[in-house]
Parts: structure tokens; sequence; C-alpha cells
């Protein structure tokens, strides 16, 4: 089974208020046009932020920072052609703007152009080392180049600095998991789900792993998170009833009584067998349970009425037909008054 990679960017585009060392020095109105571009970007109010930052460069043409900005609106505005424009003109105009290093290697690294990318972030962290999210990016765009090594050296440090950055212990657990390292891979998707208990991607991933490492009570805690966050995630709805059905074939107590049930070989032991079959949820087990108890007395009714239960409740119209003749045949009213009433309606309603 494969994790399934939900790898989220945590690089926001970053809003630039500061003034950077540039030739010529910014002009006092450009400075604070500049801030009032950031402000409106943060209202969400772009129209009016571009307008600022359009103004601003009507005194300062050259300062970097209202073109990282330009670039900022165009990306939020869905314009990655401008919006990497933009901030390539704020690099002419400052080679140490860490901000637009930053947002170009995010626009490179969502279209796959994982060598520019990659170059934007080195770029970006020989400007400031301790800025987490190109470390994070970096780290991310190695994954995406199959560079685990170097990937997980930029996790590792990151954690080093904040170690509850939730998705570079997810990404750190993914990559141990695709090289059979189970136990690393619980550890770092475990910290990521009690960093993100509301992200049903990493609930996922680490129903995954404990399925892996045969720990089915917790893969099926893991698989119900997933679904009651996600109630359309058809994996961890799958993967839930795989969970459960471990849990149940590896049920100390039901395996006891099989035995026990399975040495006895009669009718009556078969048909307690599906019955608890029945209640673990076990529905081929106990089909099979009834199958067996039928052979060994094709006259024991209680097991002719538990198939019609299973073909009824599978909609196998014809094959319930014949479990409840069956059934109405070895049994009477008197021993089974609920479960003959049940056949009689059932075969009365599908005769029409």
């Amino acid at each position: 089974m494969r994790l399934r990679l939900f790898l989220t960017l945590t690089a926001a585009a970053s809003l630039t208020t500061t003034a950077c060392l540039s030739t010529p020095p910014p002009h006092e109105r450009a400075l604070i046009n500049n801030e009032l571009c950031a402000q409106e970007m943060a209202n969400g109010d772009l129209q009016k932020a571009e307008t600022y930052c359009n103004l601003g460069l009507e005194f300062s043409p050259q300062y970097a920072d209202l073109w990282a900005n330009k670039g900022l609106i165009a990306m939020y505005s869905g314009n990655k052609g401008k919006a990497k424009e933009f901030f390539i003109k704020a690099l002419r105009f400052n080679q140490e703007h860490l901000q637009a290093y930053q947002n170009l290697g995010v626009l490179y690294l969502d279209e796959g152009a994982y060598g520019k990318a990659h170059d934007n972030f080195k770029r970006a962290l020989q400007v400031n080392p301790d800025n987490l999210e190109s470390r994070y990016d970096l780290g991310l765009t190695y994954m995406k180049m199959g560079k685990k090594k170097e990937a997980r050296k930029e996790f590792d440090t990151l954690l080093a600095v904040n170690p509850n950055v939730a998705n570079a212990h997810h990404n750190l657990g993914i990559m141990a998991y695709e090289d059979k390292d189970l136990e690393t891979a619980f550890e770092h998707i475990s910290q990521a789900a009690q960093l993100t208990p509301d992200s049903a991607e990493v609930w996922h991933d680490l129903g995954t792993v404990l399925l892996e490492q045969s720990r089915f009570a917790e893969a099926r805690e893991a698989f119900g998170n997933c679904a009651r966050l996600d109630e359309k995630n058809s994996s961890c709805l799958n993967n839930l009833a795989v969970a459960q059905r471990k849990v149940a074939l590896t049920d100390s107590a039901l395996k006891e009584l099989k035995d026990t049930q399975t040495a006895e070989n009669s009718a009556p032991a078969m048909y307690l067998l599906a019955r608890q079959y029945r209640e673990k949820g076990l529905l081929t087990e106990e089909e099979a349970a009834y199958r067996k108890c039928v052979k060994l007395d094709a006259k024991f009714a209680p097991c002719h009425f538990g198939l019609f239960q299973i073909f009824n409740e599978a909609h196998k119209q014809t094959h319930a037909q014949t479990a409840c003749k069956n059934f109405m045949k070895f049994g009477t009213s008197e021993e089974f008054p609920t479960e003959y009433t049940t056949c009689e309606r059932f075969l009365a309603n599908d005769s029409f």
C-alpha cells in the first residue's frame, strides 16, 4: 500500500513592507505607498493595493519592495507569468531580496520547474539561513527531485530550529515509509497527526503505516479519524473496513471460539460461530460458517435463515429466495415465529 502524498506548501507568499538597500534610496513617498500597498493586500483589496504600488513606483521606479509587492498582487490574482516578471525585476534592483527569491521559488515549484525552484530557495537561504519557509520548500523540492538525502537534511535542520512543523514531520515519515523504515515513519507521521489533528491526509498516512506494522486497532482509529474528517474519502473508508476486519480476525476470544467450534464440527457449533462472525462484521467468514453448517446438517433451519439474511442484505434475491424456502421447509413457525414471519413476508413481496 502506498501513502497518499499530500505535500502542502507552507510558503504562503509574504508581504514585503520594509525598505531594502538599493541605489538610489527610495523616496519617502515610495516608502509610504509601499506600506499602504501591503496593508491593502492584507485586507484583500488587490486593486487598491496595486494603485498604491504603482503610485510608489512613480516616485522610486527602482524600489525593489514595490516590484515584489506587485509580484504578490499578480500571484494572488492568478497571473503567474506577470508575478515572475515582477519578482525578477525586484531582484534586478536588489539581489538580496529574500521574498522575491522565495516567491519565485514557490511559482517554479508549483509548475514543476524544480531546478529553478531549487536555485531560488538556495539563494533565499543565502540571504537568510533562518528563513524556515525557504528551508521547508527547498526540502520539498528535493523530495520532488527524488533527492531524499538532501531533503532529509533540510527537514531535519528545520525541525532542529522548530520541532512543531507538521509538514516536515509528515514528509520525513513519507520518505521513511518508502524506504521500508516503518518505525521512523510512524514516529514522524504520528507527530504530524498530533500537530495537525484536523488533517484527514495525515491520519490516512498514519493508518497506512500502522496497518503495515500490524497494529490493527490503532490503524482502525487512525482511519476512523480520517473518515470522520473527510466522509467521502474512499481510501480511508476502505482501509477502515480492512482495519476493522483485521482487528476482528486477530481477536483472541474469537480465535479461541473458532478453534472450539471447529473441533466440535457440528451444525449448532457452526451456527454459533457464524453469529459471532456476524457481530464482528466478518461477513465472508459468517457465510462460510453457515455453508459448513448446512453441509453438516441440511435440515438445520437457523443456518438457512442466516444465509437468507446475508443474501437479502447483499440484494441477491434469487439466493435469498432459496434460503428462505429451505428455512421454511425445515423450520416451523412455532420454533422460529419471528424468522418464519420474516420469510413469509419476503417471499410474498418478492412474488409481485
